[in-house]
């Protein structure tokens, strides 16, 4: 990986951005994240300048995304399987079964440190506070999913392992938006932190765009690097003219 990130035409580019750990640094929990003053009207600006061309790609739902950035950006929630373009909104998931559900829940309560995020479409079980759990809680959603109807996989994050339906990624939000007004006929960025943003990083590759990895992790395929949020949102404010965040 290489510094510093390449000059931006935003005539030219398309932008997806990660949030936790990306946009804006981590939290405990995903609720106690801190949005910089600035941020949200520093985006807009962004987006007017790329013709539209600037979606939100997280884990979080959309409702979750919105609470945060709120203006109805295009945006990728639920690794995937929710979305928002151009004001069209749409959700190709299906509930978390039941007796999955209830199974995380059960391990939940039984270990302290452990903390349970019901996206609907999703599940994700949080481990920061209790690191010593994470072999454990990752076994027992891998049994949880066997046979689940349709199918669900795993996804690894920092210290959180979530459910998800099988078959949707960020990499494959990505090239999805690459195929539409405005995003069609662009190069993409992306922007991310973690392995749950590693099939942005593969999709972007392969579409000839740029691929930027925030934090020190030399085991991604992310082409650039920035060394933090703070230096993410410095490099964005050099894109507007307006001023920084």
């Amino acid at each position: 990986m290489t510094e510093p990130i390449p000059v931006i035409d935003g005539a030219s580019w398309a932008l997806f951005l990660d949030i936790d750990g990306t946009l804006l640094d981590l939290a405990p929990a995903p609720e106690l994240v801190s949005v910089p003053a600035g941020l949200a009207a520093l985006l807009t600006r962004l987006s007017d300048r790329f013709g539209g061309a600037l979606a939100l790609v997280s884990g979080r739902t959309l409702d979750s995304i919105d609470r945060l950035f709120p203006g109805g950006f295009d945006a990728v929630g639920c690794h995937g399987v929710q979305w928002r373009l151009a004001g069209h909104q749409s959700n190709d998931g299906r509930p978390v079964p039941v007796p999955v559900t209830t199974r995380l829940t059960t391990l939940v309560a039984q270990r302290p440190g452990l903390a349970l995020e019901h996206k609907g479409v999703a599940l994700a079980v949080h481990y920061r506070g209790a690191p010593e759990l994470a072999d454990e809680l990752r076994a027992t959603a891998a049994a949880a999913i066997i046979g689940a109807s349709p199918p669900l996989r795993l996804q690894d994050g920092k210290a959180v392992v979530e459910i998800v339906p099988a078959g949707f990624t960020k990499g494959r939000a990505i090239k999805d938006f690459m195929r539409r007004h405005p995003y069609l006929g662009r190069r993409p960025i992306f922007v991310g932190d973690d392995s749950t943003d590693e099939s942005g990083f593969a999709a972007v590759n392969d579409l000839g765009g740029v691929s930027i990895h925030v934090g020190d992790s030399a085991d991604t395929l992310a082409g650039f690097r920035v060394s933090s949020p703070t230096a993410l949102r410095r490099w964005l404010a050099t894109q507007d003219k307006e001023g920084q965040v």
